[in-house]
């Protein structure tokens, strides 16, 4: 996330490989030079299309880009009702299904387990909300000289 590389780059920490690109398109670890040039899609090609994607419903939905920024903000809403798209169906049982199969697919060695999408972010949340959330003294010492 941008919020990450901005992270990295106000704390001087390096980015992981294949994550950022500086502004000439060289690969980097900097994250400095990343804000100044930009960073991979997720999921490689198949990732660019769902961005563009998502991008071009953004525009749909009202906001600008110009000169390669987007300067504007455009808010687009989908609400589906699943029984609508599946008559008679039960949704909610297929996904618990689908969830089921995917946690159930064999792992490679070292790997733990296969999580969900928001499943890592949800444990987060619940730890934190016990022990706390954790800050970088620079991150504190920045929003007090705010």
């Amino acid at each position: 996330m941008w919020g990450e590389v901005m992270l990295h780059a106000h704390l001087g920490m390096p980015l992981p490989e294949g994550i950022g690109f500086d502004q000439d398109g060289h690969p980097t670890c900097d994250a400095a030079a990343t804000l100044r040039g930009g960073v991979a899609p997720f999921g490689g090609y198949k990732g660019y299309a769902l961005c563009f994607a998502i991008q071009a419903l953004g525009l749909l939905a009202g906001s600008a880009l110009t000169r390669n920024r987007v300067l504007d903000y455009g808010f687009y809403f989908i609400a589906l009702n699943p029984d609508i798209m599946l008559p008679g169906q039960d949704f909610k049982a297929r996904m618990t299904e689908l969830v089921q199969a995917i946690k159930a697919t064999p792992r490679q060695p070292g790997v733990d387990e296969i999580r969900i999408p928001s499943e890592r972010a949800n444990r987060e949340r619940q730890r934190r909300r016990v022990e706390g959330i954790v800050l970088e003294r620079k991150v504190i010492a920045s929003l007090e000289a705010l």
